[in-house]
């Protein structure tokens, strides 16, 4: 990812990038897109936080955060609850976002409580 040097930019896209796949019809994560996760895993946790406060992220961007914040790997590292206002970004998809996310947010993945 040389060509975005900036660590906010080059998390959006990263980010925009690993929530392609939960939005393709094809059923979710392939081998490949764990790459994209495994550079995020990479980055620095606090950097990424700052990512998806600086402006205001699409919705292919949250789902590419919700499914790094709710794999076994961020989980197991830094927990499952997130600080405002990610959170609440987040849970604000249950709506309207793809079925992936639907499901972790009924799951109570990212600190979130199962909505009616």
């Amino acid at each position: 990812m040389d060509g975005y040097p900036d660590g906010i930019e080059r998390i959006r896209v990263l980010l925009a990038w690993a929530g392609t796949s939960a939005r393709e019809s094809t059923g979710g994560l392939k081998s490949y897109d764990m790459a994209v996760q495994r550079l995020l895993l990479a980055e620095d946790p606090d950097l990424i936080r700052t990512a998806l406060a600086t402006g205001s992220p699409s919705p292919v961007q949250l789902e590419g955060a919700a499914q790094l914040f709710s794999s076994v790997e961020w989980t197991g590292a830094h927990g499952k609850d997130l600080p405002e206002p990610r959170r609440s970004m987040l849970i604000g998809l249950q709506a309207g976002g793809t079925d992936s996310m639907r499901f972790r947010m009924r799951h109570g993945y990212c600190g979130a409580e199962v909505s009616a």
